[in-house]
């Protein structure tokens, strides 16, 4: 739905689907391979990753609960939205440290197992069960990333023009003073979202 937004808002509404995508692409891409360049390759290492996400994910968070009580109704729901978002990418990286916490504990328990060449320069191996395990919880958070990604994509282009969905307001509630909505585009008129002289 479209809002009367200034183009003080519309930028306040980006900033959250900014930090969160910089998020993704700082925190994911360039820490990771730093951590697979020191990290000796060891499942235990990555944990930084997600331990300086949610770090940026709380800020999301509590930014969110402070803007609730701010001016601009539209501003925090784009916060909120961002933090709801950042709480799905929370999960998936609950879900794949248990995978490899469970996994590692059964393979120190039960022992044993198939071998595979960490082709490495020292010629050492890893457990094959621990290579399954950390491709499949690679790939729940890539999928997970990939999916917030693009959809914080798409929220910076609806900030832009003054759009949120409406469901958001079960998460923040609408009162007297929040940004008007405006009609719906009809028959290809244009519809400035954006306050005059602001």
């Amino acid at each position: 739905m479209h809002y009367d937004v200034s183009k003080q808002e519309i930028s306040a509404a980006k900033l959250p689907h900014h930090i969160f995508n910089l998020n993704v692409i700082l925190t994911h891409l360039a820490i990771s391979q730093v951590v697979l360049e020191i990290g000796d390759g060891s499942p235990f290492n990555f944990i930084m990753v997600p331990l300086i996400s949610i770090i940026v994910l709380s800020y999301i968070y509590f930014k969110s609960k402070k803007l609730v009580h701010g001016d601009s109704w539209f501003v925090a729901a784009h916060w909120t939205l961002a933090w709801r978002r950042g709480r799905i990418l929370i999960i998936s990286y609950i879900v794949a440290i248990t995978i490899i916490v469970i996994t590692t504990l059964l393979g120190s328990l039960l022992g044993g197992g198939m071998m595979m060449n960490d082709f490495s320069t020292d010629g050492s191996s890893t457990p094959i069960h621990e290579k399954i395990t950390m491709f499949l919880s690679a790939v729940i958070v890539f999928f997970t990333l990939l999916v917030m990604f693009l959809q914080e994509g798409i929220s910076v282009y609806d900030a832009g023009k003054g759009i949120i969905d409406p469901s958001i307001e079960k998460y923040v509630p609408r009162d007297a003073h929040s940004n008007k909505d405006l009609p719906s585009k009809k028959d290809g008129q244009k519809i400035d979202t954006t306050k005059e002289n602001q």
